[in-house]
């Protein structure tokens, strides 16, 4: 390494970074994405300098060189001195200082712009700016800016910014103050749609969802045009037709408070709605079952890269409150509903989880550009390819709200695309996602409802074309020759799957109950699995759902093959089903109680796989509901499972029973396919399945109340009963 004290034959010089001046304009382009992203940084730079009103004018803008676009606010506008310093100084820290030092605007507002580039939102709009600002008992101040000059000048600092003050304003007069800005030499060939795009931008900065006394309104007008924002419709106009409302109050590493509604139009006769209100500190003999379901999810869990479940916090974050509206566009829902066009126009323009930053007082600001159409970013629609009867982001329109000055661990990106994707991001996007999920698990019981009574009878749809369909895109998109061998090999694996299904579906109706449904929603991921591949998504997303769909279908015709079935003794069943688990209930610190142990040895005819396959099953569900009642509800103190045989007139039964919470969701519910109580999710088959498992043995699975002969331990806890032929 060579020193930097310069030899006899060397020469030291000191430098510095030179700017070309055409810079400042390609910066404005990469950072300013949008022409919705340019207007959302000027109006935060209002909200910020305490506006209560921001104003949009437009005028001729279908004309490049005519048109003319003016924003005025009434905050506390600048002077000469924080124009030249501030406003003309790119980078400029002087509201990062003041968030960082919780510093507060007489109208209690911490900024929200602090990187100092929001200014260049101007730029993309318009070559040629105006800005008019005073202060309260200052000068007026005007600077006037042409962007292109920055390309025809050099250096930077060739380019001369004329700073005019004036004692007698010529725009603010009247003691008025506030700042503003004219645009023209305009950029964007701006449509009746755009600016209707625009309209809905600008009115979703501020928090919709409920009515309250903010002192922040942006607006937007066309002068000349007024006739193209006619006709917008307006949220109070919309969210009367949603089925579900909720609001879930997340802090630290728990949920805190949770709201649900469902209400059902009245054409739904005979369909209750109902409300749940989650809140602590509330006596546990009072809380209802629905209240004992939002208990045993409220602590903030996500799966770690081995699926154990592990918990985590929003520190940094602050108090983390979601609030929406969820609708529903099947078929049998909004038949009766007049102007079904304009109901799902708006949902699908407005859907979407938006995020917000600012507290009650001052009200909030959105930050850009969660919720905005394509931006999945709880990634809710992947997990309804996953469980199809899962949420999806088209039908939700939500708003996270966070607390300004309690959430400064959230860093917003330099391009104004969300926030910084570090451990506080994933913690504040892990929260919304486990509040959401247990919302959705009352709103797939109340769909449930809706579509047993008035949806269309479940039939099987024909899945072989689109099977074929999905094998002639693999061939042609996944160039990779391995993993093209591997995914057809899973498809094979699924055509032969469902042709067992399928044709034991045609001959047996005992077994058939609820299938119907599950082939409807096989065919459903096929479709997702032909769109994704077909727009070329991530090779590795794909390649998964294909192996998870291979799995479902394949579990389904297991029940449907002609298993080996034989004599055996159903104690041995039952030991080597715990032998499979027995580490797991070893780590989870569960006790096993052997009622049969000492009962008579009984034998029955079964497929031995199956019936162990479905008691591991219903332990793990257990082992599930154990943890939830011990760590949530608390009503125990050691975790046990009892398992019995018994024997009546035509049934050899095997009884299970835990210590648990017991069904916190309707039996009917429970036993459906894509049903489940843990917010978590799953596929919701596991006792769907191992009641199929029992029909085609041709017996049952039932859930009997306690009696004396199952230990007083585990009356309140779950109990099922696995009923076999003798």
């Amino acid at each position: 390494m060579s020193s930097m004290v310069p030899s006899q034959n060397e020469f030291k010089s000191n430098l510095h970074f030179k700017s070309r001046a055409r810079l400042l304009p390609q910066l404005g382009d990469m950072l300013i994405k949008s022409e919705e992203v340019a207007f959302l940084e000027l109006i935060k730079n209002s909200y910020d300098a305490d506006a209560t009103e921001v104003t949009v004018l437009m005028e001729n803008i279908e004309e490049k060189e005519k048109g003319i676009i003016l924003i005025e606010d009434n905050g506390f506008g600048m002077n000469r001195d924080i124009i030249e310093n501030v406003w003309l100084e790119l980078g400029s820290d002087h509201k990062a200082l003041k968030v960082q030092a919780r510093e507060k605007t007489p109208l209690g507002r911490i900024p929200i712009g602090e990187k100092g580039i929001g200014r260049l939102g101007a730029h993309k709009l318009g070559d040629i700016i105006e800005l008019v600002s005073k202060k309260e008992n200052d000068n007026e101040v005007t600077v006037k800016i042409d962007w292109r000059e920055f390309n025809e000048k050099e250096y930077l600092e060739d380019v001369i910014i004329v700073i005019v003050e004036r004692k007698i304003p010529l725009h603010f007069k009247n003691g008025d103050h506030g700042t503003f800005i004219s645009i023209c030499n305009l950029k964007t060939d701006w449509s009746r749609k755009k600016l209707r795009s625009i309209q809905r931008s600008i009115t979703s900065i501020t928090n919709p969802f409920e009515e309250s006394n903010e002192q922040f309104k942006p607006s937007l007008q066309l002068i000349d045009k007024p006739g193209w924002l006619e006709g917008l419709i307006s949220w109070d106009e919309i969210k009367d037709f949603s089925l579900f409302s909720f609001s879930i109050i997340i802090e630290g590493t728990e949920i805190k408070e949770l709201y649900y509604n469902f209400k059902p139009y009245t054409t739904f006769q005979g369909i209750e709605g109902r409300e749940i209100e989650y809140k602590p500190n509330k006596d546990d003999e009072k809380l209802s079952t629905d209240e004992k379901l939002v208990m045993a999810s409220k602590s903030l869990k996500r799966k770690d890269d081995y699926g154990k479940d592990i918990g985590f916090s929003t520190e940094g974050i602050g108090e983390i409150v979601v609030k929406g509206e969820i609708f529903d566009f099947e078929a049998f829902i909004v038949k009766d509903i007049s102007d079904k066009s304009g109901l799902k126009q708006y949902v699908r323009e407005n859907s979407g989880v938006k995020v917000y930053r600012g507290d009650e007082a001052s009200g909030y600001v959105r930050v850009y550009d969660y919720g905005e159409p394509g931006n999945d970013w709880l990634g809710l629609n992947l997990k309804r390819v996953n469980v199809p009867v899962n949420l999806s982001n088209n039908l939700i329109v939500s708003g996270v709200f966070l607390n300004r000055e309690k959430s400064l661990k959230l860093k917003e990106k330099t391009n104004r695309e969300g926030f910084i994707e570090d451990k506080y991001y994933e913690n504040f996007r892990d929260a919304v996602l486990h509040g959401l999920s247990v919302v959705d698990v009352f709103r797939k019981a109340d769909k449930k409802r809706l579509r047993d009574k008035y949806g269309p009878k479940s039939k099987e749809e024909p899945v072989h074309s689109s099977i074929n369909k999905l094998r002639k895109l693999v061939d042609e998109k996944i160039k990779d020759k391995e993993l093209n061998t591997a995914l057809n090999s899973y498809i094979q694996d699924i055509e032969e799957s469902y042709n067992t299904v399928y044709e034991n579906l045609l001959k047996t109706a005992s077994a058939g109950l609820g299938m119907g449904i599950i082939l409807h929603e096989v065919e459903k991921v096929i479709a997702e699995l032909i769109h994704l591949v077909k727009s070329n998504k991530d090779h590795k997303v794909f390649a998964n759902l294909v192996k998870r769909l291979s799995k479902l279908v394949k579990g389904y015709s297991e029940i449907f093959r002609k298993s080996n079935k034989v004599n055996i003794e159903l104690h041995k069943v039952i030991e080597d089903a715990l032998f499979s688990v027995a580490f797991r209930l070893k780590a989870h610190e569960i006790e096993v109680i052997k009622g049969y142990s000492n009962k008579k040895h009984f034998k029955a005819k079964i497929a031995k796989g199956l019936i162990e396959g479905t008691l591991i099953n219903l332990i793990d569900n257990s082992i599930y509901w154990l943890q939830v009642a011990k760590d949530e509800h608390k009503t125990i103190v050691s975790k046990k499972i009892f398992i019995d045989l018994e024997e009546s007139k035509s049934f050899l039964s095997i009884i299970i029973a835990d210590n648990g919470t017991g069904f916190l969701i309707p039996i009917n519910q429970a036993i459906s396919p894509m049903e489940s109580g843990k917010p978590s999710g799953g596929w919701g088959l596991g006792l769907h399945i191992a009641n199929e498992i029992m029909l085609s043995h041709g017996g049952n699975m039932s859930f009997p109340e306690w009696d004396p002969n199952i230990p007083q331990d585990f009356k309140t806890g779950a109990i099922i009963q696995l009923n076999i032929p003798k």
